[in-house]
């Protein structure tokens, strides 16, 4: 890969510790952008971080939770102060329990808005101020499927993807005239380890996967990498007019 189209930049990625988080961080890079990443599980963290820096990349793992707003103020400030300004923001942290409306204790409930939607606030919120001064500026949101399609038995997770693609493009009309762009990135059913613990939050693993694969037109699930190209080009002048728009990588999920 060359260098080039994110040469000079610095991205933020939040989740970035595992799966399509660690993926958009390790892309990111290799194209050419400083990155910051961070997770709740600091030893994920560092090893993703020992990893990509053995690979000759300039990354830098911070703890934190970005649900909570010292956590969320407290990452942008270090991103800010280890590579000098902000140019892209990838709002990736999330959980996914599944469960239906009635039997999902309302604990968890809060856990999910707090991990998949304040955290987006957020880490937006405090952003904003360092993507205006860098003078042009890229949020990406994870979307998902489920956030522009009905999703029985995981209401909780669909109504927070919804969100994410609705953050977007109100957020997108916000900041439009100041150049930044605003987009959803909504992956369909990517083999990471994510995809693998909500299939057995279902109550059948199995069964869960036969279906989700059969919703797939082309016929597999992506690889994290595969989305991770995606986000990059979001991140890239080669998507210099898009914005306020969700990204569907899904292999023909939302086309059937």
């Amino acid at each position: 890969m060359t260098a080039e189209r994110l040469e000079g930049r610095v991205g933020l990625v939040t989740g970035g510790n595992r799966g399509i988080g660690a993926a958009i961080v390790r892309a990111l890079a290799e194209e050419g952008a400083k990155v910051v990443f961070c997770g709740r599980r600091e030893e994920l963290g560092r090893a993703v971080e020992e990893e990509l820096r053995n690979a000759g990349l300039d990354v830098t793992f911070v703890a934190a939770d970005v649900s909570e707003v010292e956590g969320a103020r407290d990452l942008v400030a270090k991103t800010v102060e280890a590579y000098g300004g902000l140019n892209i923001v990838v709002n990736n942290a999330g959980i996914a329990p599944a469960g239906t409306v009635e039997g999902m204790p309302v604990e968890v409930w809060d856990e999910l808005i707090a991990c998949n939607v304040r955290s987006m606030f957020l880490v937006s919120k405090f952003a904003i101020p360092e993507l205006r001064r860098s003078g042009h500026g890229s949020i990406i949101n994870l979307g998902s499927t489920f956030g522009v399609v009905g999703a029985g038995g995981s209401t909780g997770y669909a109504l927070t993807k919804a969100a994410a693609v609705n953050f977007s493009k109100s957020l997108a009309l916000e900041l439009a005239a100041e150049g930044i762009r605003v987009n959803a990135l909504c992956p369909g059913g990517t083999d990471t380890e994510f995809l693998r613990e909500w299939f057995v939050s279902t109550g059948d693993a199995a069964g869960t996967e036969e279906w989700l694969l059969s919703r797939h037109p082309i016929g597999r699930f992506a690889s994290a990498a595969e989305q991770a190209r995606v986000a990059v080009f979001l991140a890239s002048d080669e998507a210099s007019f898009v914005t306020g728009h969700a990204m569907l990588s899904d292999g023909g999920y939302t086309a059937q």
